[in-house]
């Protein structure tokens, strides 16, 4: 989206709090539709506070992990899609009439300084147009206007420069995620209301998805990290102790039910969050408008009972997002058991790789 430049395909690179994911994958032809092939692929986990809070701290180290990456699982692709969320990243859904381009691009402009809570000199803005006008009477755009501190960027770019990649765009979690359900599970994107939650490390992504057409996008300072530093506060263990704890690995701080009930906590505050999200959407029109179902992804979606938690809460059916679901894995290359256990981590990553970079 940001710093887009020639047709062809990428390495998906994301740079998470807790760790880097790389996807690299094979475009091919089905029928008239795309798909897709998995080439390559890689997990390293990053040192504790390298990035915080979605902020690069200590960038020698995320340099060597996206090096490392590459190197370990021999990624050749050099041109890299990242992506980035946040507070420094605003994703507003807006309305203008029908007008020339020119005239849209002075809208867009104005729009942004009247929506963007910073300074617009020190942001990036573009836009997409979800609902193009099909016929002379059609009055209004939808559009979502995307903005992105100038900071933010740079300090993503710098560090990607400094392995050696070849920075082609930069885009937004949210709109990766989108384009992961659209590729993985296409049967649901185009007829269902689907609501996809990710919870990452330091960020819970939120992306509404309503027949096929993004309704709401939203960013959650809530994740692994929250849930980890509450643990470890409870039980008076150090952090990597509370990880462990919470990866399904057996401690002597608690017992299985002492824990199972401290993790309920957690998870209770995760979903009032995410309950706010889905009433704001539901009430944001004059339509009826209800999700019918919800699709889980990132690090915390394998957490013990965290499906059966969503369901519970919101009487929807919930499942776990495959992001290789329509994916043609070579099983002679990968090991399906690796691939099944770590698939919920890779979404923004595949998703960024189902990207080409246009001309």
């Amino acid at each position: 989206m940001f710093g887009i430049s020639r047709e062809k395909g990428v390495v998906g690179l994301d740079i998470g709090s807790y760790s880097i994911k790389a996807v690299e994958l094979r475009a091919r032809k089905k029928g008239d539709a795309e798909a897709y092939e998995l080439l390559k692929i890689g997990y390293e986990p990053l040192p504790h506070d390298a990035i915080v809070e979605g902020t690069i701290i200590d960038s020698a180290a995320v340099v060597e992990t996206i090096r490392l990456v590459f190197d370990e699982n021999k990624i050749s692709g050099k041109d890299v899609a990242i992506s980035i969320s946040g507070n420094s990243v605003i994703i507003k859904k807006i309305s203008l009439p029908v007008m020339e381009k020119q005239e849209l691009a002075e809208s867009i402009i104005w729009e942004a300084k009247h929506n963007i809570p910073y300074p617009y000199e020190e942001t990036n803005v573009d836009y997409a147009i979800l609902k193009p006008s099909r016929s002379t009477e059609e009055k209004n755009l939808d559009i979502l206007l995307v903005a992105a501190k100038k900071d933010k960027i740079a300090n993503y770019s710098n560090v990607v420069n400094q392995a050696r990649k070849n920075l082609q765009s930069i885009e937004v979690d949210v709109f990766a995620l989108q384009n992961v359900l659209e590729v993985s599970y296409p049967e649901i994107f185009a007829e269902k209301t689907i609501a996809l939650i990710n919870i990452g490390a330091n960020i819970t992504n939120v992306v509404i998805v309503e027949r096929g057409t993004p309704q709401l996008f939203r960013d959650l300072s809530l994740g692994g990290f929250f849930f980890t530093e509450n643990i470890r506060k409870e039980l008076s263990v150090s952090f990597e102790e509370a990880e462990k704890l919470l990866k399904g690995i057996p401690g002597k701080a608690a017992t299985p039910d002492q824990f199972a009930t401290l993790l309920a906590m957690n998870v209770r505050d995760l979903l009032d969050e995410i309950e706010k999200t889905f009433s704001f959407y539901e009430a944001s029109e004059k339509k009826e408008r209800r999700i019918e179902q919800i699709v889980l992804s990132g690090g915390l979606a394998n957490v013990m009972n965290m499906q059966s938690a969503f369901e519970n809460k919101f009487r929807i059916k919930t499942e776990i997002l495959n992001p290789f679901r329509n994916i043609r894995v070579n099983d002679g290359k990968f090991d399906s058991i690796y691939l099944n256990e770590m698939a919920p981590l890779f979404s923004v990553a595949v998703g960024l790789a189902t990207r080409k970079v246009e001309k």
